[in-house]
């Protein structure tokens, strides 16, 4: 290279460092611009701001474990790709510009973002809303999009960051979730869509419709003048529910009839029924669906019903619990204080303060000494561990069936300015004997697991009845026991999805025979050592 080339080459350097300086001093005055536009957005946060800057909030407080908002928000913004692969959102532009996002579109960059603090929820929730407007600018894909569509990708995407029981719920679903634990005004029928034609599958007991004679199989022909024949199912749900002491007309056709009646209602309070009973002889059998807000009270009304029936000479009560995913916390604790005298039910433990929590028997129980049997399997989770939990540590029941869930976390429900929930995680299970429900379950005391799926009846001896391969000695109290020795006690009596009807034959057996009871019963040393001090506020 001679003199000449140098001084041009030499020359090119200057000017390509001074194009590099004068573009990073560009962008650090565009992040700082962007800064002061975050500030002012802050200050005058839109809805949809509002509505993410709640959800950062609240899930960063109540989660059980310590999350920032800019991971939430970040695993919220990552979302927007699913909706428009070309959309790309990044963290950083690099170790000088850490503190900062990108917004990539069809492979280039085309907006960057000054990030907030870490735990600036208001600041985060802003800047999401900001993201996701210079995404519709720079997506017609994404442009096209309802808005609720947005914002359950959002909520979705920062879900993922959660534990896999953490969950967005949209305002239409969400609604049925409510309904469901909570009731609602309606006329207590359950419809599904046949071949274009809305047909009753199920009556709720005592509701308006069963009271005018309206039945499974009717077909519901139109309501208040609207024929239901191609609605949609949520619109037909939401015509039939409204106010409590409102009226509804509605048209029926019952099958084999020639001409619909019309049939006029008046909305009452609905609670989804989740309790069934039935009786062998005098044995009371209850088949628990899950845990709403009526479930104590229907199983209290029920067990008094069938204690009349039977004349005041029942001889054990079965909880089928198989199947059931849980539901409310505080209906299982009110419905495992039906049957124990004293002594702990459960607790709750969280990094919030308000997640710890302890139940205990408050000395009422209706049915205190009844022997009872409950039946669990792999479906059964969360408050149905919580009841077969706490009757098995308090020495209340033999416990019938394969492994439960394991699933010993609590979720409170989060409900979003958009109508939409959010269930997040908050709290862990603790059984009366003091061990984690999470992961663990229950683990019954007769374990029917490994029986043949098609055993024809109860086995012939007590022997076969209550030596489970899953029994813990007494020397080895499973709030004593490690995970490796969980893992072994959960392998003895694996979790099956199956309902065998051994399980209730053995059940019947057991309570027909105080002797062969009173062995099962205490095969499992009844030992609640939880103490108090355990769920108490941190100092």
């Amino acid at each position: 290279m001679n003199r000449e080339e140098r001084v041009v080459s030499h020359r090119a350097l200057r000017s390509s460092r001074n194009a590099v300086t004068a573009a990073r001093a560009g962008l650090a005055l565009a992040l700082l611009a962007l800064a002061a536009c975050a500030g002012q957005q802050t200050a005058a946060i839109g809805p949809e701001g509002k509505l993410f800057a709640r959800g950062l909030g609240d899930i960063s407080d109540l989660y059980i474990q310590p999350i920032s908002s800019r991971r939430l928000a970040l695993a919220g913004m990552a979302r927007l790709s699913r909706l428009d692969s070309q959309i790309v959102v990044s963290d950083s532009l690099g170790n000088r510009f850490a503190d900062s996002l990108s917004l990539g579109y069809g492979g280039r960059d085309i907006n960057f973002f000054a990030a907030p603090a870490d735990n600036d929820a208001r600041g985060w929730g802003a800047l999401v809303d900001t993201v996701v407007a210079a995404a519709k600018q720079a997506s017609p894909r994404l442009a096209a999009l309802p808005q609720e569509a947005i914002d359950t990708a959002v909520f979705t995407g920062i879900s993922s960051a959660l534990d896999r029981f953490s969950h967005y719920a949209p305002p239409e679903q969400a609604r049925d979730l409510r309904a469901a634990r909570n009731g609602f005004g309606g006329i207590g029928v359950t419809v599904d869509t046949v071949d274009n034609a809305y047909r009753v599958t199920a009556v709720t007991p005592h509701s308006p419709a069963e009271i005018a004679g309206i039945q499974p199989e009717d077909q519901i022909v139109s309501i208040d003048g609207v024929a239901t024949a191609g609605c949609p199912h949520h619109e037909v749900v939401d015509r039939l529910r409204g106010p409590i002491g409102s009226a509804v007309q509605v048209k029926v056709l019952h099958p084999g009839t020639g001409q619909p009646r019309d049939v006029r209602l008046q909305r009452d309070y609905v609670v989804l029924p989740t309790v069934t009973p039935s009786r062998d002889g005098n044995i009371a059998i209850f088949q628990i669906a899950s845990f709403n807000r009526s479930t104590t009270q229907r199983l209290a009304k029920d067990l008094a019903d069938a204690e009349r029936q039977a004349g005041g000479r029942l001889a054990g009560i079965v909880l089928d619990l198989r199947g059931n995913p849980g539901g409310l916390l505080d209906q299982a604790a009110s419905l495992s204080d039906l049957f124990i005298r004293k002594g702990p039910i459960v607790s709750t433990t969280g990094r919030h303060p308000a997640s710890r929590q302890y139940f205990a028997a408050a000395g009422d129980a209706v049915t205190p000494q009844l022997p009872i049997v409950v039946l669990v399997n792999g479906g059964s989770a969360s408050a149905a561990e919580i009841v077969a939990a706490a009757l098995q540590d308090a020495g209340r029941a033999v416990v019938i069936g394969s492994s439960s869930y394991g699933k010993g976390t609590v979720q409170t429900v989060l409900r979003l300015p958009n109508d939409g929930e959010f269930t997040v995680t908050w709290a862990r299970l603790i059984a009366p004997s003091g061990y984690l429900l999470q992961g663990h379950g229950v683990v019954p005391t007769v374990c029917t697991a490994s029986l043949p799926s098609g055993a024809g009846g109860p086995p012939g001896g007590p022997q076969q009845i209550t030596a489970a391969p899953s029994v813990v000695p007494a020397s080895s109290p499973r709030a004593a026991l490690d995970d490796a020795g969980w893992a072994e006690l959960r392998r003895a009596c694996p979790p099956s999805h199956a309902r065998p009807a051994i399980d209730l034959q053995l059940a019947e057996r057991l309570l027909a025979s105080p002797e062969l009871y009173s062995a099962a019963l205490h095969a499992l040393p009844a030992a609640p050592q939880l103490a108090q001090n355990a769920v108490s506020p941190a100092p």
